[in-house]
């Protein structure tokens, strides 16, 4: 095992890389069910606590699916729920 530089600490996911940071674990499960039908394993986790940053959670994947999935999460959008009745556009 390879140690941190002085002053950082070592990962704590070993073999698996963020692809998207989100604040919601709703948003977290969406992105984890897309990456999934796309053939892609993921697990959410914390994110590491930044001051006001709105980052909750972060989805991870393994390193060798990372570049995919990172395409994959940039082109898609969330789904929206349903706005109120009669709200045409």
């Amino acid at each position: 095992m390879r140690t941190p530089p002085a002053g950082r600490r070592p990962y704590p996911y070993g073999l698996l890389v963020p692809v998207a940071r989100v604040a919601t674990a709703s948003a977290a499960e969406e992105i984890r069910r897309f990456l999934d039908t796309c053939g892609i394993r993921s697990t959410a986790a914390p994110c590491a606590r930044r001051r006001r940053s709105p980052w909750r959670l972060q989805v991870l994947v393994f390193a060798d699916d990372a570049g995919r999935a990172r395409r994959l999460v940039n082109d898609w959008t969330l789904p929206v729920a349903p706005g109120p009745a009669g709200g045409g556009r």
